[in-house]
């Protein structure tokens, strides 16, 4: 229905140009693709060059030429006009439940049934939004993670009766934009946010308790998990550094202790015990290894070690000027 991969250098429509309605339209126009950009507010529209310019800057790595990409951007206030010929409309207009839904219902009428209709919601479900159309079929999440044109990862989010090839057809578009698709059924919070707000939520509780400073809970997650997390994510960091049995001995453990359900060990956690897929002590985990345990942890420790006296000489925090 959409065709195995999006048209190289075709037209897409972006709704709303606020702060990432500009950041998604300067990035697709960054890789080539026609753009017009609507929004209901002229001035909006008006200021689109001035906003888009740095971050054009940003993608290119340097000021000149900018002017080329921002060519690609044409501003058109009229919606109809707008998605004329566009093979993708992607909107990013205000979080606001009726003001998506009534523009997908009248996106629905404009635009022909190959059309593939994006949201770049953080926090409706795609099923919500689509709601009062007729093509369900042609909606997906296509969201970005602020900063999205330096943020690699753009999370595809489905609904019940969004099709298998509008996902893979969601990959393909995202891969011609160098970045990383991440596919996840539509549940609140979708992929990324519901990760971080897991964390973020257990240090507010921290704070609330007083356990632990802004400052110690701070350089405890950028010198411990976060590298650890960069270079190779939750899943694969587990098999990297401890086995299946003592992570669930010790997330049993913290359940025990407070009786809070999120810590409870998980059945998948318990199927792998079971099996004796304990990480990369037993050459399988939640990956397979190739190598010997021993060459494995070397070059962990290699890669963890340039990262930290990365962190160390780059000097991050102190950067930003921030007491």
């Amino acid at each position: 229905m959409f065709g195995e991969n999006p048209p190289q250098g075709g037209k897409i429509c972006v709704v709303g140009a606020g702060f990432m309605g500009c950041v998604i339209a300067t990035l697709y126009a960054h890789h080539g693709y026609e753009v017009a950009i609507c929004d209901s507010d002229p001035a909006m529209l008006r200021s689109y060059h001035d906003r888009a310019n740095p971050i054009a800057a940003s993608l290119l790595g340097y000021a000149a030429g900018t002017d080329a990409i921002l060519a690609r951007v044409e501003a058109e206030p009229d919606l109809t006009k707008a998605v004329e010929g566009a093979f993708l409309v992607h909107e990013a207009v205000q979080e606001v439940l009726d003001v998506k839904q009534a523009l997908f219902e009248t996106l629905d009428t404009l635009c022909p049934a190959t059309v593939v209709l994006a949201t770049n919601t953080s926090s409706f479900l795609i099923s919500d939004i689509s709601a009062r159309m007729q093509n369900r079929q042609r909606v997906i999440g296509i969201h970005f993670v602020t900063p999205g044109h330096i943020i690699p990862v753009i999370e595809l989010i489905s609904a019940a009766d969004t099709p298998a090839e509008l996902v893979a057809w969601s990959r393909a578009f995202v891969d011609s934009l160098d970045h990383v698709g991440v596919a996840i059924l539509e549940r609140p919070g979708f992929l990324v946010n519901r990760i971080q707000f897991a964390m973020l939520t257990e240090i507010y509780r921290l704070m609330d308790e007083g356990l632990a400073s802004r400052d110690d809970i701070d350089n405890a997650v950028r010198l411990s998990l976060g590298p650890r997390l960069a270079l190779w994510g939750p899943l694969l960091t587990e098999d990297l550094i401890v086995s299946k049995k003592t992570a669930l001995a010790v997330t049993n453990s913290i359940y025990e202790q407070t009786g809070d359900e999120n810590y409870k060990g998980r059945p998948v956690l318990e199927d792998m015990v079971r099996q004796d897929h304990l990480g990369a002590i037993t050459g399988r985990g939640w990956y397979t290894f190739a190598g010997t345990s021993e060459s494995v942890v070397e070059t962990r420790d290699q890669q963890l070690s340039a990262l930290l006296a990365w962190l160390k000489e780059a000097n991050t925090v102190e950067a930003l000027n921030v007491r």
